[in-house]
């Protein structure tokens, strides 16, 4: 019996519940995500995640917030 691969949004979605932080550089390596805006969107809009986008370093780096 052949496994079954996690999805991208699976991926994303374990990392970024474990509360470590995510950005796009990381999310390439890591996952061979190239659009990482889209999977965080569906995060937020089908799973109701509350992640948090930070733009204060002039990119963008995502974490989910605890509050």
């Amino acid at each position: 019996m052949a496994r079954k691969r996690k999805s991208q949004v699976a991926k994303v979605r374990d990392f970024l519940t474990t509360g470590k932080k995510l950005t796009s550089r990381t999310a390439i390596t890591r996952f061979g995500v190239y659009r990482l805006a889209s999977i965080i969107h569906r995060l937020r809009t089908v799973f109701g995640m509350n992640i948090v986008t930070d733009n204060s370093k002039g990119y963008a780096t995502y974490f989910v917030s605890t509050k």
